[in-house]
């Protein structure tokens, strides 16, 4: 069975400038390398038509342990291609039949292609998570939110079984508040940090059993920024980090990352 192409992102073909750094493919046994398309490069590797072919990945796919090996060696090869050059990163398995096959994705796209890599010259891509305590933001509400004040205010001028009933509502105005106040402070934070970056997306969040935290990701979001501009970004996330984390909150900002999701050929 002939050999595959195993596609890993497009860079600028510019010689006498940066170079593809040197590593070992996605089967650890071939060298990754690039092939030519006149302002463009494919970085690539080789890998075997029987043990890579569609049914056989479709068997590797049940296995955890193959796919978590793989998928981090995809996106550790983007990370050090990153460090050099521009890259359009692909989706882990990308995978061309032939040269031929690959060659005409790449001259379809070509345009779009170079359109992209100008975009992301110079150009660094950062994550944002914020979680958030809800108890102690809770906490924090009942304690100052005017809403909740209102309405144990209220509660206090009424008779006696009309407060049994009323201070059960009081409960839910809580948790209202709270999540108005959740949306706001992330929205807000979100417009802020916008300020700095060329681009933005917001993205959903996940659940504690793929955080592995005991407290809930109320934002997830990526920026696309100027290298110049990603020291004032950081800094206002550490700013509003030290200021909001007695609150209940938790903000994390992960990068440089490859441009997933500013480079989609959709």
């Amino acid at each position: 069975m002939s050999d595959l192409i195993y596609l890993y992102g497009i860079v600028p073909n510019h010689p006498g400038q940066n170079e593809c750094p040197a590593f070992k493919g996605l089967d650890q046994t071939h060298e990754v390398y690039t092939l030519s398309y006149g302002t463009l490069a494919a970085v690539v590797c080789t890998l075997d038509g029987g043990e890579y072919s569609e049914e056989a990945l479709k068997e590797k796919s049940n296995q955890m342990e193959w796919v978590q090996e793989k998928a981090f060696h995809h996106h550790e090869a983007l990370l050090t291609i990153r460090e050099a050059l521009p890259v359009v990163p692909m989706k882990f398995c990308t995978i061309y039949a032939s040269r031929s096959s690959l060659t005409e994705m790449i001259e379809s796209h070509k345009e779009k292609l170079v359109d992209l890599l100008a975009r992301l010259e110079d150009k660094e891509e950062w994550n944002l998570k914020i979680y958030c305590d809800t108890a102690k933001l809770k906490e924090e509400a009942e304690a100052h939110n005017l809403t909740i004040q209102a309405k144990r205010d209220e509660i206090a001028t009424m008779s006696p079984g009309r407060q049994y009933l009323e201070k059960r509502k009081l409960d839910q105005v809580a948790d209202e508040e709270v999540e108005k106040e959740k949306d706001a402070f992330c929205t807000d934070f979100h417009e802020e940090l916008k300020a700095f970056c060329e681009d933005s997306t917001v993205k959903d969040t996940w659940n504690k059993q793929v955080t592995g935290k005991d407290v809930e990701m109320c934002w997830n979001s990526a920026y696309l920024l100027a290298t110049q501009d990603v020291e004032q970004f950081l800094a206002t996330i550490t700013k509003m980090k030290e200021q909001s984390s007695p609150s209940g909150w938790q903000i994390e900002a992960t990068g440089p990352w490859p441009a997933y999701h500013f480079a989609n050929l959709s």
